[in-house]
């Protein structure tokens, strides 16, 4: 593997994929250097025209994406023979980290905590959700599709940003499953979604409400012991957030109004 694609001086593989993410370097202006994620297309997936396309398609769009609670993209293109897009690098956990660490310490995250990260993703998420071409005026409807734990990243400022708008779907979609696909995903995915059914921004919200269930209890909301328990609760369950029934009972701070949000959130498309 070269080390260098363009400008960029790659340091090393953070994950495999048909989207290969590296934490990478780059030299600016006055000779500052700059630390960010790499994300270049596979070798063998690029040699198929299309998947190239769909890949710089994917970039065109996540570059529009300028709010401070989205990972910002700074660069894309092709160079040295690699497909590729530069995004900014977030040096802090992802709330997938947080849930785990907060899980092993059998402790419960305060709610106004919670409620200011995910209100912080849900501003990210409306800007794109509600983004417009300049030209047309038109709206480019742009959806996540894979809003997850790991997705959401927390700066050492406290600056909740949600990262991978497009690229994560990409994977998800175009990924081979050649033995058993992590269907532990679809605890995530709104009901729509599992049918195969058109989708809009409301996905989204599902998705987060999901993640926020998640954040207060560091448990999954719905309880399942195979592929087909979690596809029947996920498609006619309602998680339960009362106080009581939390870990910590009504210490965690989880008032009416949270479950209210939480109901709102999980709402099936009719």
């Amino acid at each position: 593997m070269t080390t260098h694609v363009g400008k960029y001086q790659r340091i090393r593989l953070l994950e495999e994929g048909i989207i290969e993410d590296h934490l990478a370097k780059a030299v600016g202006r006055w000779g500052i250097e700059k630390t960010l994620v790499l994300q270049c297309l596979r070798p063998d997936m690029a040699e198929d025209v299309d998947f190239a396309e769909m890949f710089l398609d994917m970039a065109r769009r996540a570059v529009r994406l300028k709010h401070p609670h989205l990972v910002r993209v700074f660069d894309f293109g092709k160079a040295d023979g690699m497909y590729f897009l530069a995004r900014e690098h977030i040096d802090g956990p992802s709330l997938r980290r947080l849930i785990k660490h907060v899980a092993v310490q059998r402790m419960a995250l305060p709610a106004t905590l919670c409620a200011r990260i995910i209100s912080q993703a849900c501003e990210g998420l409306a800007f794109a959700h509600d983004l417009t071409d300049p030209k047309t005026n038109q709206p480019l409807r742009l959806i996540h599709h894979c809003i997850r734990p790991y997705n959401i990243l927390l700066s050492r400022q406290g600056m909740a940003k949600v990262v991978d708008f497009g690229v994560e779907n990409f994977r998800s979609r175009w990924t081979p499953q050649h033995h058993s696909p992590n269907l532990s995903q679809h605890v995530y995915m709104a009901p729509e979604a599992i049918r195969g059914l058109p989708v809009d921004r409301r996905v989204d919200v599902y998705s987060l409400g999901v993640v926020l269930y998640e954040l207060l209890t560091t448990r999954k909301p719905f309880e399942y012991k195979s592929d087909w328990d979690l596809f029947q609760a996920v498609l006619g369950a309602v998680p339960d957030l009362r106080p009581e029934n939390q870990p910590g009972g009504s210490n965690t701070g989880i008032g009416p109004g949270f479950g209210r949000h939480q109901e709102v959130a999980s709402q099936r498309q009719a």
